[in-house]
């Protein structure tokens, strides 16, 4: 940044408590997606005030980490968790893979970022995430159904959902699509939602699911 102005370098980032300000462009189909979760996420337990802002944060991030990732093929060997999968579906791609991608991707967007962190509900996060007095974890899966159905993931939001028994009601399940998709990749606009756990009348958690295809064929291996 050393070609830009003092004023044009202040337009660009500042600094607050300990936090970089900066501006994170979006384009259009993104901004839509953001809104759309924010709307949903409305009226959930803990969502307010600087939990709120932490988490919308949060939902931004995951946003971009989704278009990337859905435009992402396999460069010189990396990302090769998202090629298509060989005939027979004997070795598919792990749920490690993506965590320790979205891990890294978060390391540059979050605060401080921790992996596999223990006795968080009696069991191990896959990614935790500390913030100022409460935490989120992200929960990562892998779907290995043949099809795809937003149904797939509701069983693991429940573990998602578990986590947050000692804090706010807020979490994250991340998911490795491997279904076979004769359509090919799903837009990004359908991978990115909320699902509502009620654990009881008076216990409402919310999770917000993102959907990463793996998987994927090439444009041009479709074009029959």
């Amino acid at each position: 940044m050393t070609e830009l102005s003092d004023a044009d370098r202040e337009l660009v980032v500042s600094f607050r408590d300990s936090c970089a300000v900066v501006q994170v462009p979006m384009s259009i189909i993104e901004q839509e997606m953001v809104e759309r979760v924010r709307s949903e996420l409305s009226g959930a337990p803990d969502y307010e005030g600087k939990v709120k802002q932490w988490f919308d944060l949060l939902v931004v991030r995951l946003c971009k980490f989704l278009t990337s990732r859905a435009n992402m093929g396999v460069i010189k060997g990396s990302f090769a968790y998202l090629a298509e999968v060989p005939p027979g579906r004997a070795e598919l791609p792990h749920e490690s893979e993506l965590q320790l991608d979205l891990y890294n991707y978060l390391v540059s967007a979050m605060v401080s970022p921790l992996l596999e962190v223990p006795v968080i509900a009696a069991g191990r996060t896959d990614i935790y995430l500390p913030m100022d007095r409460f935490r989120f974890i992200v929960e990562v899966k892998r779907s290995t159904a043949v099809s795809w159905s937003r149904y797939n993931v509701r069983p693991h939001s429940v573990q998602a959902s578990a986590y947050s028994v000692g804090d706010v009601r807020l979490g994250v399940l991340a998911t490795l699509d491997l279904s076979e998709r004769p359509p090919g990749t799903p837009h990004v606009s359908e991978c990115l939602g909320v699902i509502r756990r009620r654990m009881s009348a008076t216990d409402v958690r919310t999770v917000v699911f993102m959907r990463v295809a793996g998987n994927k064929a090439t444009p041009s291996s479709v074009s029959h």
